[in-house]
Formats: structure tokens, sequence, C-alpha cells
């Protein structure tokens, strides 16, 4: 029937960048969730060191896309900014994969490996702080275009759809980490961290191939003119407003009686008038903006600060957690010895199975 509404579905390339949100996942949490154990066992750190060592890293890592994303969305497009991300991304576990054989083989200072092992971490703190708001965002964007929909359903279909896609995204994000934790760990404590930090470098290579095949799959945003000037314009109004707020503190007092006889003596022209006009709505638009904008961040901060302490417990599986772990009986059966890092497993298990349920 013509009016009948169409069922709803994903489309090929929000699918093809679920899978690929979960093979970076993979990734990550590959390394992150047993990087404590290479530090203790094979970097030979302290049980506190390490433990801040990957707590700073991983807060670098979670903080960086609000600096990134604002720079994205204003001079850069997303697709181009995943792949400069990817690379990035990539190039950082290779470098992690390579200290594995410089800290068995290479007799170097101390100081020196170190130095580059934090430069390896950080590179992918730097990679993933571009790759996931811009992928998410691109994925988002696959929905913008639904050129046969019928008018009275478009933005209701459109909302569905979104809302699926960002449900199924979730799906493959704690798929991706299940397989991470799960798999990873026991690789790495069985076969060598060598072959646990190559895998998610290979894995990593292969989301960027499998990305930049669907490129003639995808849907580009054009970005508007406005919005690749705002956060230019935030900046450049801040600044304004402080000259000028400076500006008037030092010379009010010295110019506020001269002023009054000019305008006493000399009324303004018309064209004075409109120029003056001009400028204070231009100052009030800056302001209301800068003013909309502080009331949202205002908005979300009793949010982040009520996540704060979950972000605090939601640290603990993969350093403290993970060390307690080594202390249990992990034993399965005479031969099977399941490896403590795997044990965080539990939390993503348990995100699945309650997901068809929220």
């Amino acid at each position: 029937m013509a009016g009948a509404q169409r069922p709803q579905g994903l489309n090929k390339p929000c699918i093809l960048l679920i899978v690929i949100s979960g093979m970076e996942r993979f990734a990550y949490k590959g390394v992150a969730s047993n990087l404590v154990t290479y530090l203790t066992d094979v970097v030979k750190m302290s049980n506190s060191s390490a433990a801040k060592t990957v707590n700073s890293w991983c807060g670098f890592t979670s903080m960086l896309p609000l600096l990134v994303a604002p720079l994205a969305d204003s001079y850069w497009d997303q697709y181009t900014t995943v792949v400069v991300s990817s690379v990035l991304y990539v190039l950082g576990l290779l470098a992690l994969t390579s200290t594995t054989f410089q800290w068995s083989w290479i007799p170097t200072s101390k100081t020196s490996s170190s130095s580059y092992l934090f430069w390896s971490l950080y590179m992918i703190s730097i990679g993933q702080g571009g790759y996931n708001p811009s992928l998410q965002a691109f994925g988002a964007d696959q929905l913008e275009n639904e050129e046969d929909e019928l008018p009275c359903t478009k933005n209701d279909q459109k909302s569905d759809k979104k809302s699926l896609f960002f449900q199924w995204w979730y799906f493959g994000v704690c798929s991706g980490s299940l397989l991470g934790v799960s798999l990873m760990s026991y690789v790495q404590e069985m076969l060598g961290w060598g072959m646990g930090f190559a895998i998610p470098t290979i894995a990593m290579v292969t989301s960027i191939a499998i990305f930049s095949s669907g490129s003639r799959f995808y849907t580009y945003k054009q970005v508007k003119r406005a919005d690749v000037k705002s956060l230019e314009s935030i900046v450049h109004a801040i600044k304004s407003t402080a000259s000028k707020m400076m500006d008037g503190w030092c010379t009010h007092a010295s110019k506020s009686d001269v002023a009054e006889m000019e305008l006493q003596e000399k009324p303004l022209r018309h064209e004075d008038l409109e120029h003056v006009d001009e400028g204070l709505d231009d100052t009030a638009n800056n302001g209301i903006q800068l003013l909309e904008i502080a009331k949202v961040v205002l908005h979300l901060l009793p949010i982040w600060i009520m996540l704060l302490m979950f972000a605090v417990i939601f640290q603990q599986p993969p350093t403290f957690f993970t060390k307690q772990g080594m202390t249990m009986k992990r034993n399965i059966g005479s031969n099977f010895k399941i490896p403590p890092a795997t044990l965080q497993s539990a939390i993503t298990v348990s995100i699945i199975i309650l997901m068809p349920f929220l």
C-alpha cells in the first residue's frame, strides 16, 4: 500500500560502521584490559605505579574527545578525521607492540624504554580521541537522506532509525569489548605479549580497510558555513567581550565627563546611530550565543558530577580487580586456568543480557 509505513531497518553503511566500531573496541579492550599485568610483569613496575599509569592513560583517553570533537566539527570533515585518527591509532598500536620485543631482547636504558612505552600509549589516545566521536557522528549521518519516505512519516522514521542505530551500535561496542577482554587476555597470558598486542593491531588495520572499502556507499553531510566558523566565532566573541570590559574599566572614569560634554555640543548623526546599532546587534548576538552555550554546559554539569564516582568505580576492574584476580583460584579442570583479566568480561556479559529489557 502507498500509505503503509515501511519496516524499520538499518542500511548497509550503518551496519558496516557498527562492525567497525566493534573491531575498534576489540582492539582497545584487548590492550587496556590487561595492560596493568604487562606493566608489572614485563616492564617491572610496582603495583601502585602500574595502576597509576593505567588510570592516567584511561582518563586522558576519555577526556581527549572533549578537545578534539569541537575541532573536528568546526574545521575537519568526519570522514577525514576518522581516517587520520585511525592511522595514528595504528601507529600507536605498532609502537606498543614493538615494546614487547624491546623489553625482551634489546638492552636499553629503563628511562628511554619507559618514555617510548608512554609515547606509544598516548599516541593511541590521540588517535582514539578523534576516532570515536567522529565515527559515531558519521554513522548517524548515514540516516539523514531517506529519499523514498513519505513527508508525514519522515521525521518519525528518522527518529526511530536513529534509536535503532544507537541500540545496535552499543551492542557492537559491547560485543567487541567482550571479545577483547576474554580472548586477548588469554592470548597474552598463554601465547605471549607480542602476539597479544599484534592481534589488536591487525584488527585495527582491518577496520581501516573495511571503512575505506565502503566509501562509495556513505552519505557525506555538507558542513554549513556557519558551523565551520562556530568555534572561531566563540573564541572571537570571548576575546572581544573581555577586551571591551577591560577597556571600559580603564577609560570609564577618565572619559565619562568628556563624552558627556561632546554629546551635548555635537548630536549624533543618523549614520553614526546606524553604525552603533549594528555594533550593538553583533555584540548582543554574540552574547546571546555564548549565554546559550553556557546554559547547555551548566545543565550537563550535574550529570557529569553524578557520573564521576561511577567512572572511578568503573576504572577499578582493569587495575585493582585484575591484580586481585591473580590471587584467586581460577582453574577449570586440571588443564585450563582463566586469566585474571578475563574476569572483567562479567560486566560486559551483564550489559548484553540486560540490553533487551532496557
